[in-house]
């Protein structure tokens, strides 16, 4: 605790050190083939992110130092000919861990075609993008004033997948609707037997004044705000899973997934049992191409924010998110809910944050023991994933030169946080990413304790 303490206290004094006159914003990305045609303007950013961990170990240290270069990004946009926009970025080294993905991966690859016919701010966007479900997934990693998004995030992240969509914007008032395949993103073409069902449905609808550049790219800090900006959205997804191969569209999603489409937390995702769940079954055992049961799988939720200028360099914002989750297969029912409000004063260069979150499990979430093989209804669940997760982060951001030069020092709490324990080699933390493999280690067990991280992040962006 001490060091965490400590790291949050240093990025504070190094702050003071410098100028407001320092924080100008400056926008993204250099023209590099700009003509009457074609405008070309190449975009990048590079993350250092860093991390002390407290967590209570009888195997080995409580406290914990990692780094990493969280992201490594490069990309070009652009206009040809007024004909359509378009987005390409790719995210480069160890950022994404997906096989053959590892060293380069796409991210965004889309375009976006005026359909004047129905109104002059409609278009048909098409590649591959962000899914537009809920205000934290969809805002860029560049413009966050915390180190990582919340745990509230964790049930409901949609990332980036491959589909098409309409969106259409009348003054304040704007919408999207459209269909993503599921599977999330950088899927090989592979044409396999299927059993079809219903492709992922998306819509998010709402008001906003001028927080958002529109529903696909999202800001959660925008330095200088001049006058009150308000936004509010509510966001569906719906998909009825689609038997192909030997899995389904929605177990192969290997990254950008959720708690909801992670079968170490959802056990009835990839449940086939035997005989096809016929009489008593093994609830995570996974089925084969015959046996693999398609679910439903839906989300609900509203999120706002609000900002609003004090003069003299300073401003206020707000966000609020509220989030609901669900799956049904013939084996069971699983929900999960979750919320966010986070505050921040910005005052010059400075931004002063606070966000508190809350993740409600299922008391089914978590992992049910391979061994076992009850009756149909019966449970064997991990009851201390059923408790509510909460997450209370204090920030510290400062704006060397806007986003394009920041460093956001963060120090999130966990209260009686679940942490996994592997007899051979310690405790993970749930919050971290590597956690979620450790659920259903064999000899392992689920405690609670309260976990601090101390986590400082550099930014470079142009």
């Amino acid at each position: 605790m001490k060091k965490s303490l400590s790291l949050l206290a240093a990025a504070a004094l190094l702050g003071t050190l410098v100028p407001a006159a320092l924080a100008q914003a400056v926008d993204p990305g250099v023209p590099v083939g700009n003509d009457s045609n074609l405008s070309l303007n190449v975009y990048g950013r590079g993350q250092l992110f860093s991390v002390l961990q407290n967590v209570p170990d009888p195997r080995r240290d409580n406290n914990r130092a990692y780094m990493f270069l969280k992201e490594s990004r490069l990309g070009v946009k652009g206009d040809y000919d007024g004909t359509f926009k378009y987005d390409l970025q790719l995210a480069f080294g160890g950022e994404d861990a997906n096989g053959s993905n590892t060293d380069m991966s796409l991210l965004d690859f889309a375009a976006d075609v005026p359909i004047k016919p129905l109104g002059e701010n409609t278009v048909f966007k098409f590649g591959q993008f962000r899914v537009p479900f809920g205000r934290e997934g969809l805002t860029d990693r560049g413009y966050m004033d915390f180190g990582e998004r919340s745990v509230a995030n964790l049930p409901v992240y949609q990332g980036r997948d491959y589909g098409m969509a309409i969106m259409a914007t009348h003054g304040v008032w704007t919408g999207t609707l459209g269909t993503w395949s599921g599977g999330g993103r950088n899927v090989p073409q592979r044409f396999l037997p299927e059993r079809l069902g219903v492709p992922e449905l998306v819509a998010r609808f709402g008001y906003n004044d001028g927080v958002d550049e529109d529903i696909y790219h999202v800001k959660g800090v925008d330095l200088g705000v001049n006058r009150t900006e308000k936004a509010a959205y509510i966001s569906a997804l719906f998909t009825h899973d689609t038997q192909i191969g030997h899995s389904t569209a929605l177990g192969v999603h290997t990254i950008d997934t959720n708690l909801m489409l992670d079968a170490n937390y959802n056990p009835y995702l990839k449940n086939g049992g035997p005989n096809g769940g016929v009489g008593n079954y093994a609830l995570n055992s996974v089925g084969s191409a015959d046996t693999m049961q398609r679910g439903d799988y839906w989300a609900l939720g509203t999120d706002a924010a609000i900002r609003h200028p004090l003069g003299n360099g300073q401003a206020v914002a707000a966000e609020f998110e509220a989030n609901w989750t669900g799956f049904q297969n013939r084996f069971g029912v699983l929900h999960m809910a979750s919320g966010r409000v986070q505050g921040e004063y910005e005052v010059g260069p400075f931004g002063i944050g606070l966000r508190y979150a809350l993740l409600s499990m299922d008391k089914k979430s978590g992992y049910l023991t391979a061994a076992a093989s009850p009756a149909k209804g019966a449970t064997n669940t991990n009851g201390n994933m059923a408790k509510p997760i909460q997450e209370i982060t204090p920030a510290l951001a400062w704006h060397v030169k806007g986003h394009n030069l920041k460093v956001v020092a963060d120090l999130p709490i966990y209260p009686n946080c679940p942490t996994f324990y592997d007899p051979n080699l310690g405790v993970y933390a749930f919050p971290d990413p590597t956690a979620v493999d450790e659920v259903t280690v064999s000899g392992g067990s689920t405690q609670r304790h309260t976990v601090t991280e101390a986590r400082l992040l550099i930014q470079f962006m142009f």
